[in-house]
């Protein structure tokens, strides 16, 4: 998992707050006492950072369970409303521009807007986005009052987000990610040892476990990816010290900088602050590390 490491992801929170608090909500106050108190505190809790979670979650149970099954019925439609109609969606894609998935690292998340043709009355322009989807950290059915929470919505790709619906997992990656604690491991299939003994019999793992990796199947996924695996054994083995030195002085020629001639050489970002520029990227990096060349 790669974290959402965004530079300005303070002025993105703040705007999304902005642009939300433009649009007219339902402040009609309910005798319901659990709407009352979101919308009470909404701009605190729409921007609340994830270490509040859990209190926030306390301040909710507290209030008991009367009117809990209208306020999720009302967060879940308000959710719909600003992300789809209002494009919300569109809107906070385009400003965290997470090029991959942070949770699977495998697929793009790219925006792309594109015009179509509507025929109504009369024909007009329209704008059609492709964008990632937005999976609720904690599932809105579970708790529905950080429905719209900026630090719970994590874009990412259709295949993470049908896989993980309501499963708990560890790490947020607007907090943490992988690193070090957590890399992938070729093993010979046979022996279960992180040795490359054949090809043939490779199998991806991780160092350690954790819910992420089960929740979104990413041993079963990245198996799938043992023809990119071979191919990085391939370069690294034809590669040897002098010809790998030889390219080096090649690529300086050309006014490439160290991280890009290792994108040049072995088709991928390297260095940990890139792994969201491009899919297999940590993959890539983990096994030049076990292999010995990083």
């Amino acid at each position: 998992m790669i974290k959402i490491n965004r530079a300005n992801i303070e002025e993105i929170k703040n705007e999304y707050l902005s642009k939300l608090n433009e649009i007219k909500f339902d402040e009609e106050i309910k005798e319901n006492p659990i709407q009352n108190y979101w919308i009470k505190n909404r701009d605190r809790i729409i921007i609340a950072p994830p270490i509040d979670f859990e209190d926030i979650k306390k301040e909710f149970f507290e209030l008991g369970q009367n009117g809990l099954s209208e306020f999720k019925i009302y967060m879940i439609n308000l959710y719909k409303k600003l992300f789809y109609k209002r494009k919300i969606g569109n809107w906070l894609a385009e400003k965290l521009d997470v090029k991959v998935c942070p949770y699977c690292n495998r697929q793009y998340t790219f925006i792309i807007t594109k015009e179509k043709q509507k025929v109504e009355k009369q024909k007009r322009n329209d704008k059609k986005t492709t964008r990632p989807e937005f999976d609720h950290f904690h599932p809105k059915s579970e708790r529905p009052y950080l429905a719209l929470s900026f630090y719970n919505l994590i874009p990412s790709c259709h295949t993470c987000n049908d896989l993980k619906k309501n499963e708990p997992i560890e790490i947020n990656p607007y907090l943490d990610e992988f690193g070090d604690k957590y890399k992938f491991v070729l093993k010979d299939e046979d022996t279960k040892m992180p040795v490359i003994l054949d090809k043939k019999h490779i199998k991806v793992d991780f160092s350690l476990e954790n819910d992420n990796i089960t929740v979104f199947g990413l041993k079963e996924l990245y198996n799938q990816h043992i023809d990119y695996v071979e191919e990085i054994i391939d370069k690294a083995q034809a590669y040897n010290a002098d010809y790998y030195d030889s390219l080096i002085q090649s690529f300086s020629g050309l006014g490439k900088t160290p991280a890009e001639i290792d994108r040049c050489i072995w088709g991928n970002y390297i260095e940990t602050a890139d792994h969201c520029k491009r899919p297999l990227s940590k993959l890539t990096r983990d096994i030049l590390e076990q292999l010995g060349i990083k």
